[in-house]
């Protein structure tokens, strides 16, 4: 594969819907798509719907938001929307299977009464360090660990932008952390 550069025309023509443009952009973009993707990714069919969401994004920007200005910068916006979509769609494959493979399982006789109690007890433990919690960090750790919701819903649940609620999880499981190992040295 030649690497190529592109040209404000390029760009412009883009956004205008020229369809010759707009076919080299899908053959170009996509091919690189999936040789980024081949290591990363486990199926053909996630794959290809990376690559399709990740130009179809793109396109969007482009056309409606207008937010690729500099037309030399154009590879390494979809790489980054790339990134972006397949960290998205993986999340979601793998909770999905974990929902499913949750509901399939059922007691495995050979597991020891004493793990099962451990299991429970683990629980109690999570429950009354969460108790302790302040009750931001109480329902946001609930919300995004417990409940699972999409980052999307939970922003909007606590009023926060995306990149501030990466900040909001990571305090309050530090500050979970602490209450949990402290409430454990308490025990001993």
């Amino acid at each position: 594969m030649q690497f190529q550069t592109f040209d404000d025309d390029y760009l412009r023509r883009l956004r205008d819907g020229d369809s010759q443009v707009e076919q080299h952009f899908a053959g170009y973009f996509g091919e690189l798509i999936l040789l980024k993707l081949r290591r990363r990714v486990r199926t053909r069919q996630l794959m290809e719907d990376i690559r399709q969401e990740t130009l179809c994004r793109v396109l969007r920007a482009v056309r409606e938001k207008s937010e690729v200005a500099d037309a030399r910068k154009l590879g390494a916006y979809v790489c980054g929307v790339c990134n972006f979509v397949a960290l998205e769609l993986i999340r979601r494959e793998v909770r999905y299977d974990a929902a499913e493979r949750d509901f399939d399982e059922r007691p495995d006789p050979s597991r020891d009464a004493d793990d099962l109690l451990i299991d429970e007890q683990r629980r109690r433990e999570v429950q009354k360090t969460l108790a302790e919690l302040e009750d931001r960090d109480r329902n946001l750790l609930r919300a995004v660990f417990l409940e699972e919701l999409s980052s999307d819903e939970v922003c909007r649940r606590f009023g926060v932008e995306p990149g501030y609620l990466r900040v909001l999880v990571f305090r309050a499981k530090a500050r979970f952390r602490q209450a949990y190992t402290r409430r454990a040295g308490a025990g001993r």
